[in-house]
């Protein structure tokens, strides 16, 4: 018991360490790729009658933390070797405001699979993804 005591003292600080260490270009588009490889999978479960309601909570909780985490990952100065515009630093209250209209599309989609209510699930996964084809139009530099 000592033992794993001790060696937690010792890895939590390391473990903190490690995860200031790591590059936000790097998270950000880690939690994007998620975001846009299971959004298309939550399409293909929800399929009125025949929605696995289980998978789709299980879906849409990944994409609503890979969403959520989001706002997070656009530090200062995380803008060198970026895709993204520097709009997003230079004026980030649109930005932002867009990061939260995907997390409440996200939670609604969340919410609504939880009570296994196919129209608001819908509505909740249409309004993440019109507010991810928005964002790029205004903030990713490829487009």
């Amino acid at each position: 018991m000592k033992v794993t005591i001790v060696s937690l003292l010792f890895a939590l600080p390391a473990l903190a360490v490690a995860q200031t260490n790591i590059d936000p270009i790097d998270q950000r588009q880690k939690a994007f790729s998620q975001i846009e490889d299971v959004a298309k999978q939550a399409n293909k479960t929800l399929n009125g009658a025949s929605t696995d309601w289980a998978l789709l909570i299980e879906q849409s909780e990944t994409l609503y933390k890979n969403s959520h985490t989001l706002s997070s990952l656009f530090p200062e100065g995380s803008d060198t070797g970026s895709k993204a515009k520097s709009d997003i630093w230079l004026k980030p209250e649109k930005f932002e405001q867009l990061l939260a209209q995907m997390d409440e599309g996200f939670e609604a989609l969340y919410f609504a699979s939880k009570n296994q209510d196919y129209k608001r699930a819908q509505q909740g996964l249409d309004s993440a993804e019109q507010t991810c084809r928005n964002c790029h139009r205004s903030y990713r530099s490829r487009w």
